[in-house]
């Protein structure tokens, strides 16, 4: 059984792109919902099944979906 949700929080110096192709592999063996957060640039990419990646600049919260029902994360923490 695959899991339902993945976060990545890179540090600040990796190479977002390894990670990009990471949170696909992962969509692609059915994960549901993942979150690529960009503390650096303030960008979120939400990886969703069978949907294309979303960016979010300068978010201030994200929200678990159906994935994590009531889950809200607050980025100005993380962003901060």
């Amino acid at each position: 059984m695959s899991p339902d949700f993945a976060i990545e929080l890179p540090y600040i110096s990796d190479n977002m792109e390894p990670l990009r192709k990471k949170m696909q592999e992962y969509i692609d063996n059915e994960l549901r919902l993942g979150w690529l957060i960009d503390t650096k640039n303030k960008k979120v990419e939400i990886y969703r099944a069978l949907q294309p990646v979303e960016v979010l600049n300068n978010p201030t919260s994200l929200s678990g979906e159906d994935v994590l029902p009531g889950f809200v994360l607050d980025l100005q923490v993380v962003f901060s």
